[in-house]
C-alpha cells in the first residue's frame, strides 16, 4: 500500500528568520521525494530531517523539482540543490519543471559555477550528470506522471510573474500547493476536497498597518486570511496548512484564528520540518 508524506522543508518568506528558511516542500511517495520550490536552506533541511529520523530518503534522491515561480525566495537554493547532492553522490540529473525563465536561470547557474564543477568532475568521474538540470516547461493541465503519482498545474496570479499552483495525485492522497498567488477563478473547483491544501496567506488583521505601497502589492499578488477562509469553505480540504505566512507581528495561533473565525475545518500553521503522513 502506498504511503504519501508531506514534509515542510521551508515555510518562510523573503525575510530571513531564525527558525524558518524560505519556501520548499517535499511530497514523498514511498520514499521518493518530489520537491515544490527551492528557497534558501532546502538542502540543509533535508539533511536535518534525515538526521532526526523524520524521513528515510536523502539529498541524493532529490531529482524532481516543481517551481511555482521564479522569485528568489522560491528559487535561490537552486545552486545548492544542483551541486551539494552531487557531492553527496547523486548520479541523476534534476528534472526541473517551471516557468519559461527557469531555463535561462539554470543555464546561468551552470556558467557561474563552471570552474567549481570542472574541478570537482575530476573527483566524480562516475557521476558526470549529477550536477545538471533538465528544464521542463509547465502549462495548465497534466505536467508529470510516473508509476507513483500524477502532477497537474493551474496558472496562478502573482503579479507580473508567470506562476503556477500544483496538484499532486498519489494512490492515497491529493495534495494541492498554491504557491504565491491571489485568489484565482477556478482554483476552488480544481482543488476541491484535497486531502491537504497548502496555501500561502497574509494576516487580514495586520494589513491596515502596512505601508500603502505594500498594501497595494500584497492585495494584488497574495491571499489574505479572509480570502483564504472563503476559499477553504468552497474547497473543504481535509487539512488546510498555512505556509509562506506573512504574520506582520501577529502569532501563528492568531493567524489560524483569522481563518477559523469563518471556516470550521482543520487548520494548522506550518513550521519547518513539520511532517504530515
Amino acid at each position: 500500500m502506498s504511503r504519501t508524506q508531506l514534509v515542510v522543508l521551508g515555510s518562510g518568506t523573503p525575510n530571513a528568520e531564525a527558525d524558518r528558511v524560505s519556501s520548499g516542500l517535499a511530497i514523498a511517495v514511498d520514499d521518493r521525494p518530489y520537491l515544490v520550490d527551492c528557497g534558501h536552506g532546502l538542502v540543509q533541511r533535508v539533511v536535518e530531517a534525515r538526521a532526526a529520523g523524520l524521513i528515510n530518503w536523502s539529498t541524493v534522491d532529490l531529482t524532481r523539482l516543481f517551481l511555482t515561480h521564479l522569485h528568489a525566495d522560491h528559487s535561490v537554493g537552486l545552486p545548492d540543490l544542483l551541486f551539494t547532492p552531487w557531492i553527496h553522490g547523486r548520479e541523476d540529473y534534476v528534472a526541473a519543471y517551471g516557468p519559461r525563465g527557469l531555463k535561462d536561470m539554470l543555464d546561468q547557474i551552470q556558467e557561474a559555477y563552471g570552474v567549481s564543477t570542472r574541478e570537482h568532475l575530476n573527483a566524480h568521474p562516475a557521476s558526470p550528470g549529477g550536477f545538471m538540470a533538465e528544464f521542463k516547461s509547465v502549462q495548465a493541465g497534466l505536467v508529470y506522471q510516473d508509476d507513483r503519482l500524477r502532477v497537474q498545474a493551474l496558472p496562478a496570479d502573482h503579479g507580473d510573474l508567470e506562476a503556477y499552483s500544483y496538484k499532486f495525485l498519489t494512490p492515497d492522497k491529493t495534495i494541492v500547493v498554491s504557491g504565491d498567488t491571489k485568489p484565482v477563478s477556478g482554483f476552488a473547483d480544481w482543488a476541491r476536497a484535497a486531502d491537504i491544501l497548502v496555501h500561502e496567506v497574509y494576516s487580514s488583521a495586520q494589513f491596515s498597518a502596512r505601508p500603502p505601497a505594500w498594501q497595494a502589492y500584497h492585495s494584488r499578488a497574495h491571499t489574505s486570511a479572509e480570502e483564504l477562509a472563503d476559499l477553504a469553505n468552497q474547497i473543504r480540504p481535509g487539512l488546510l496548512l498555512l505556509y509562506h505566512q506573512l504574520f506582520w507581528g501577529t502569532t501563528a495561533a492568531d493567524l489560524v484564528g483569522e481563518i477559523t473565525a469563518s471556516y470550521d475545518g482543520a487548520v494548522l500553521s506550518a513550521n519547518d520540518l513539520d511532517v504530515y503522513d
